[in-house]
């Protein structure tokens, strides 16, 4: 990777409940495409450089092209996107249920999509929004920005958004042995009405998200590492055993752990190609 750039800010005191980090990349990279893996929550896109392309949702081929701003909606497979010209963008990644406090929109309608922004709030809106950005090159105040825009259009706040936030605080407390039908119980709903609320807020049912965050809490285990014992991590993280996380690696991320290992990105959040 040659002259690129990244960085990443927490937000403010007042988006923080919403938002997980603000952040962006630049630069001409030595790739021509990354899998972008999917993290369980929704992240909103502006563009300043090459148009970016969507090749592939999973399995599933795309050819998809966004040049100025974009949502990617929450995705339970990996994401492949082509940038073989570099990058230019940031972006506001929302903790899980944060991002329908903005758009207003059952987050399931964005379940496995990138949509263009101004289908969202609008071609003026998000336009502005952009204009806003291109007229400094100074990151903190692009992050400034951005969250000023946020502010200014925030919606009210689902009652479902607290109870998918205690779930999952639930299941980060419980080093990811809790079931949803234990979880169900110490809630006070049943599965339905719970995979309603998630649905809604989050965009995916809690058994398919929980399965995304135990992913993550592997690969951010393995930060640092080059190698590991793969029997171990699936005891730690409650897996059934070796197979069963070699094949949720391979469906989160389309390669097995050993080949993620090798493939990563400095961020951990893609896996790079070509």
């Amino acid at each position: 990777m040659t002259s690129f750039r990244y960085f990443a800010r927490p937000p403010s005191h007042a988006l923080a409940p919403f938002i997980d980090v603000i952040w962006g990349v630049s630069g001409a990279h030595d790739y021509n495409s990354e899998v972008v893996l999917p993290n369980g929550v929704v992240e909103l896109m502006v563009n300043f450089g090459p148009v970016q392309k969507v090749v592939g949702y999973g399995d599933r081929a795309a050819d998809e092209s966004f040049r100025r701003f974009w949502i990617a909606g929450i995705q339970d497979r990996p994401l492949v996107i082509a940038s073989p010209q570099g990058a230019d963008h940031m972006g506001v990644r929302f903790r899980p249920g944060g991002a329908h406090a903005f758009f207003g929109i059952p987050m399931d309608e964005l379940r496995g999509r990138v949509v263009d922004l101004d289908l969202i709030v609008g071609a003026s809106v998000a336009a502005e929004l952009r204009e806003r950005l291109q007229a400094t090159d100074d990151d903190a105040a692009r992050c400034r920005i951005a969250e000023r825009w946020l502010l200014e259009r925030r919606y009210a706040v689902h009652p479902y958004f607290a109870t998918t936030r205690r779930a999952l605080d639930m299941l980060d407390s419980s080093a990811y042995d809790l079931t949803v039908a234990e979880l169900c119980d110490r809630l006070g709903l049943s599965n339905r009405h719970l995979i309603e609320q998630f649905r809604e807020v989050v965009g995916l049912p809690p058994k398919t998200l929980f399965r995304i965050q135990r992913f993550h809490a592997v690969v951010n285990a393995l930060k640092g590492r080059y190698e590991a014992d793969w029997a171990q991590v699936a005891s730690r993280f409650g897996f059934s055993d070796q197979p069963h996380l070699i094949r949720e690696f391979r469906h989160f991320s389309g390669v097995t752990p050993t080949q993620f290992l090798s493939a990563r990105s400095v961020d951990h959040a893609h896996v790079l190609v070509g």
